[in-house]
């Protein structure tokens, strides 16, 4: 008898014939499988049921295959929730582009169900492998008034797959800090270190007043590093608060194009700036952070081949999503700041949708001029605003230097 398999799959076609031979062939091998026709349907069901593996079909009405894979990334990794996509073209851009959203395998039209059953097999084994490893872990965390070397901590004010962001005392120098540490039981692969290490040294090699500092970079075997602790809000938070004050928009968005180019100059794109990262002081002072996928330039691009999606969609400069575009430099850091100078003087985002609805219109659309949304917007401001979201690097300001001058120029008047 041939060895049955065990595991809940949900599959996902348009055509009732293919999710019903399909069904009941991997009923027959031991599979629990939940069938849905449809992309918003199959959304619904990976974010409130448990699956231990998704087979789905490129094309489907309504919300396509892509857009699904991009929701799921959103709350499974690869090893968490294997998808394999199913395609009736062979030798097809749909598959490189699966692939590198985050697809864990394909499988071509017609189906070859023996081949279908072996790689099914293959990610339920290797998904088994990572729930093994991750249920010996320890679930660990600093408690307030711990210590972590020299540090007294105080509390947790962040929390990322990498490990942990808290509010410590730093005993020794007589200061508070924002600690961020890899927990014991973060069982990291050498890429996530190198990149928590990155971010540590990307920081540290700039000093400017919009800028984190770090104080110390170690290993107690954790890694961890200390720096700046900003005690305000986000900038979307602070852009809330102050509503359409065009001026001091343009007055903080200065700022933080100073402070790229200040990061540019020590050769490092910062390639994830969106307002989450950039908190604003009770002075009104922004100031740059994470670096988690800064990039040196000329440096390789080995972080990033592994089908994790990295950067924020909404904020992703063309050539971040597609290399005909260009190379990654800083013009892909004005462009994101660019996306925000946008939503803060719109109160909108310049494209809507699922994530890969954006990253299209962002190859394909120009932004809807802001002063169509809000007829008040300073003409000057307008134009600062699309050229800094220019689909052609050429287009763009050339560097942040230029882009803070202008702003700065333009909130003085």
């Amino acid at each position: 008898m041939k060895e049955q398999l065990s595991g809940k799959i949900l599959v996902v076609d348009d055509n009732p014939g293919n999710l019903d031979v399909l069904s009941r062939r991997l009923n027959r091998k031991g599979l629990e499988t939940v069938c849905v026709n449809n992309g918003r349907d199959a959304i619904d069901h990976i974010y409130h049921s448990d699956f231990d593996l998704v087979l789905r079909d490129i094309m489907m009405p309504e919300v396509d295959g892509l857009d699904v894979l991009v929701e799921a990334r959103r709350k499974y990794s690869k090893n968490e929730l294997p998808i394999i996509m199913v395609t009736s073209k062979s030798d097809s851009q749909d598959i490189v582009e699966a692939l590198g959203l985050g697809a864990n395998d394909y499988i071509v039209k017609p189906v070859d169900f023996p081949v279908a059953l072996a790689r099914i097999r293959a990610q339920l084994s290797q998904k088994d492998e990572f729930s093994s490893a991750s249920s010996a872990k320890i679930t660990y965390s600093f408690n307030p008034d711990e210590k972590f070397r020299h540090y007294e901590i105080q509390e947790k004010i962040g929390q990322g797959g990498m490990g942990a962001v808290y509010k410590a005392y730093d005993t020794l120098l007589d200061r508070i800090v924002a600690l961020k540490v890899v927990l014991p039981g973060n069982e990291l692969t050498s890429n996530q270190i190198e990149r928590f290490t990155r971010e540590a040294r990307s920081i540290a090699k700039i000093k400017h007043p919009n800028i984190l500092n770090v104080y110390e970079i170690g290993q107690t075997p954790q890694n961890y590093y200390a720096m700046d602790y900003i005690e305000g809000r986000n900038l979307s938070e602070w852009f809330g608060e102050v509503g359409h004050q065009d001026k001091e928009t343009a007055l903080i968005c200065a700022k933080v194009a100073s402070a790229l180019y200040a990061t540019h100059c020590k050769g490092i794109i910062h390639r994830d700036l969106k307002p989450s990262n950039i908190m604003v002081d009770s002075e009104d002072e922004p100031h740059l952070m994470d670096f988690g996928l800064a990039k040196l330039e000329g440096e390789e691009e080995k972080l990033t081949r592994t089908g994790d999606i990295l950067g924020t969609p909404e904020y992703m400069a063309p050539e971040q999503v597609d290399p005909g575009y260009g190379t990654i430099d800083n013009r892909s850091d004005i462009y994101s700041l660019g996306v925000i100078l946008y939503e803060a003087l719109t109160a909108v985002a310049p494209f809507n949708g699922t994530p890969i609805r954006v990253l299209w219109q962002k190859l394909n659309q120009e932004p809807r001029a802001p002063r169509l949304i809000r007829d008040t917007i300073p003409e000057e401001l307008e134009q600062i605003c699309l050229k800094a979201m220019a689909r052609q690097q050429n287009d763009r300001f050339q560097s942040a230097l230029e882009l803070s001058e202008a702003l700065h120029t333009l909130a003085k008047a």
